[in-house]
């Protein structure tokens, strides 16, 4: 199947149609169900610290989602800032900058 699909989608097709079925917790199973729901807002309306926070989530729902545990969901946002950091998407002093925003 994923063949089928590499064949067929371009990559941001793939990612798209991946983030408009993920399941990001209190029943949001999109990245604009997530974002009205956790932020109030239309997902181009989110910050930086927002749209990190959300990306942590599809990995464990459960536990992730902001109104059940917001520590580990801080926890896991800083992970995804590692690993943007560690693949050069972004710098030390640009993540540091995205901590403060909240």
């Amino acid at each position: 199947m994923a063949v089928k699909i590499e064949n067929k989608c371009e990559k941001d097709e793939i990612l798209e149609l991946y983030l408009n079925t993920s399941y990001f917790g209190d029943g949001y199973y999109t990245v604009r169900e997530a974002s009205l729901g956790y932020f109030g807002k239309e997902p181009n309306k989110m910050t930086d610290y927002e749209a990190i926070m959300l990306a942590g989530i599809p990995n464990a729902p459960s536990v992730y989602a902001p109104t059940k545990n917001p520590e580990l969901a801080k926890q896991r946002q800083k992970q995804v800032i590692n690993k943007m950091i560690e693949y050069k998407y972004l710098t030390e002093n640009e993540a540091d900058k995205i901590l403060k925003q909240k």
